[in-house]
């Protein structure tokens, strides 16, 4: 679990240079996000041990006519509502304008935790210079230079300081916890709420760890499931815009707590960015994932269409060739039986524990069939030995006289070669190359 820090405030206060300072500090470990970084709003630091999300936000401007700031406000406000900690960022140039009064308001009516910090401050000043800021009743400004880097480890001390005790995942109670996420208005609410409709014992409906979030554990047999939700697929009703940090926030947030993630697709809509950047979110987080194709009901020619919705599928997100598909619909209940099931069969791979004989055997089978290529400098890839070392997902640690000889396309080889033999639809497979001693 990750706790999100959102960077906000009017415009041109250093918003921006602040989010650029904090990643790049030399003490800080810095992981973009692939897929979801787009103009870099999104971004994972660690300070001091404390790995937090990092939100960048556009700057507020109530009184704007431009377009533009409409969707800029209501990231802002999404920002500020799904933080755990937010940076309210003022220029100490100009001092407390009528629009930091609006952004002060704005966070107190959400009433979560803040940081003031006062930005431009490029050399030291007494601390009374700053006492006007304490009439925001936010509690003591924090001085920084964002673009000369004065200040930033305070802050960043500050932070790590203020931020919630995030609760961890719970152990293994034996339900297969399963994320339901998408894009807005593509049916989950409707899938999630079908599931449970279902003749199905709802066993308990209890608080997650995600604010406002309600973990449904069903049966279905003796097998237990808990449906992974959020507010903000129970409140997607109420989304009119899609706000790409609204979706993106609440698919980490369950993705981290979830063994499946069910992505949800609408058939009768173009394929978008979003969906391979939740693709993208759970490959990266190595979880099980199933694809669900909604609103088939809405298809005229299913066999016509099916043919086509593969191909862009496999076009689009390749590292997903592997994860099983479902046509559904939320609506009718047509194919949703079904989704329980295989995602039963998918956490058993997922959770699967190779022999390390039988592991062995399969390697040495692959490799007889096609032998590593050379390296550009002559040099063979020689294995000597494989086991598996953790399920959840399956991680196989393979010895060989030098990593470095591995060919990306042999790799991809020997992937396909444990597929075929052991199975692992929708797992992702890591491979962990070691020099043997």
């Amino acid at each position: 679990m990750l706790p999100i820090v959102a960077i906000v405030g009017r415009p041109n206060v250093g918003k921006s240079t602040l989010f650029n300072r904090i990643l790049g500090q030399r003490q800080a470990i810095v992981d973009e996000l692939p897929g979801l970084t787009r103009d870099r709003h999104y971004a994972e630091a660690t300070w001091n041990g404390h790995t937090f999300l990092l939100v960048d936000t556009g700057g507020i401007d109530p009184a704007s006519v431009q377009p533009i700031q409409r969707q800029i406000m209501k990231q802002a406000e999404y920002a500020i509502e799904e933080a755990d900690l937010t940076m309210l960022v003022l220029d100490a140039r100009e001092g407390i304008t009528p629009l930091d009064l609006d952004v002060v308001d704005r966070i107190r009516k959400r009433g979560r935790p803040a940081i003031l910090v006062v930005n431009k401050v490029d050399s030291h000043r007494p601390e009374g210079e700053l006492a006007e800021f304490y009439s925001l009743g936010l509690g003591e400004p924090v001085p920084v230079s964002a673009l000369h880097g004065r200040g930033s480890g305070d802050l960043l001390d500050f932070v790590t300081g203020a931020l919630p005790g995030i609760e961890p995942p719970p152990t293994d109670s034996g339900a297969i916890r399963i994320a339901v996420v998408g894009r807005p208005n593509v049916g989950k609410s409707s899938l999630v709420n079908r599931l449970l409709g279902q003749e199905r014992m709802v066993v308990d409906a209890t608080p997650g760890t995600t604010r406002d979030a309600v973990d449904t554990t069903i049966l279905r047999g003796k097998q237990a499931f808990t449906l992974v939700d959020t507010a903000g697929m129970r409140r997607e009703a109420k989304v009119h815009d899609p706000v790409e940090f609204y979706g993106i926030t609440r698919a980490l947030r369950a993705v981290s707590r979830a063994d499946i993630v069910l992505l949800v697709v609408d058939v009768s809509r173009e394929p978008a960015k979003q969906e391979a950047r939740l693709a993208a979110l759970a490959e990266e987080r190595t979880k099980a994932i199933v694809v669900i194709f909604n609103k088939w009901d809405t298809v005229e020619d299913p066999s016509a269409v099916k043919p086509a919705i593969e191909e862009e599928f496999t076009r689009m997100y390749p590292f997903l060739e592997h994860a099983p598909r479902l046509y559904v619909s939320a609506k009718t209940g047509a194919g949703v039986g079904k989704i329980l099931p295989l995602s039963d069969r998918v956490y058993r791979e997922y959770a699967r524990l190779i022999p390390t004989s039988e592991l062995n055997k399969a390697v040495q089978e692959i490799l007889n069939k096609v032998r590593p290529p050379a390296t550009p400098s002559g040099r063979y890839l020689k294995f000597y030995y494989a086991a598996q070392t953790s399920t959840k997902p399956p991680t196989f640690a393979l010895y060989v006289n030098n990593p470095r000889y591995r060919i990306k396309n042999y790799v991809s080889y020997l992937e396909r070669g444990l597929r075929e033999r052991f199975g692992f639809q929708g797992i992702p497979i890591v491979l962990d190359w070691k020099r043997s001693q």
